[in-house]
């Protein structure tokens, strides 16, 4: 992934979040109502660091339309992996090791990531 990903911070998720929730280009106004607890100018501020990261785009209409550059699903995969890379050296293994280990995962859980482990050893025998 590139470096979009790894400088979003936390402040800067929150108006991905609206983006991507949007489905569709929206304006900093809907964006500001979204956030109505955010200091307008902040989420202005917020708005200008994602483009410039090319985390998010802005089209000029009749005003700026913003949409999202990077898929939620891209931003968690890059954000696994580096929580993995730095938490449990690179080994998905001992992270989910470590959910079962502490009672983290659910029967629920357990069993969809059991039917997900299984469908991808029957795509392997292939």
């Amino acid at each position: 992934m590139g470096a979009a990903e790894e400088k979003i911070t936390e402040a800067e998720l929150e108006v991905m979040e609206v983006l991507w929730d949007a489905g569709e280009p929206v304006t900093l106004s809907q964006i500001r109502e979204a956030l109505a607890d955010r200091n307008g100018e902040t989420v202005k501020t917020l708005l200008r660091r994602l483009c410039a990261k090319g985390a998010a785009a802005q089209e000029k209409r009749q005003v700026y339309y913003y949409r999202p550059l990077v898929s939620r699903e891209e931003l968690g995969c890059y954000r696994t992996r580096k929580l993995i890379d730095k938490l449990y050296a690179g080994s998905a293994r001992q992270m989910v090791a470590a959910l079962v280990e502490h009672d983290q995962l659910s029967g629920d859980d357990i069993a969809e990531l059991r039917a997900l482990l299984d469908g991808l050893g029957r795509e392997e025998a292939r």
